[in-house]
């Protein structure tokens, strides 16, 4: 089971928890697949984050360069004092998940506007090279 921002979701990924909303509400039952239109319904009604069936996406190195990445670098300073408290630890280990997550919704934007970015230039470079011909 994984929890993963949904700019990495993909379709054919099954759901291992419910979707919710805030109030509890449920959208989407356990063990749903993913399709592109139920990924899109998901970022009509703003839902962030996913929980998913097994680790279809490698988080290691997610995010970085990005400013979670380098608040997740901070938390070892951070709770330094705290290293024999267990609940400051527990507190530590949920923020360093937290943080790994919207870093790698954050490179998963980066990575979107980046492709975006691309294809707008490379129409223009193709109406650029048919208008001379």
């Amino acid at each position: 089971m994984q929890k993963i921002p949904l700019a990495l979701a993909a379709p054919g990924m099954k759901l291992a928890k419910p979707v919710t909303k805030e109030g509890g509400m449920t959208i989407m039952a356990e063990d749903m697949e993913l399709t592109e239109s139920l990924i899109s319904r998901l970022e009509n009604m703003k839902i962030d984050r996913i929980t998913v069936q097994g680790n279809p996406v490698d988080m290691g190195g997610a995010g970085a360069g990005t400013k979670f990445a380098e608040r997740i670098e901070r938390l070892d300073t951070l709770f330094r004092r705290y290293e024999k408290d267990k609940w400051m630890m527990r507190l530590k280990v949920r923020m360093g998940q937290y943080f790994q997550i919207k870093a790698a919704a954050q490179e998963a934007r980066m990575k979107a506007m980046e492709a975006l970015d691309s294809e707008d230039e490379s129409e223009e470079a193709s109406e650029n090279g048919e208008g001379e011909a």
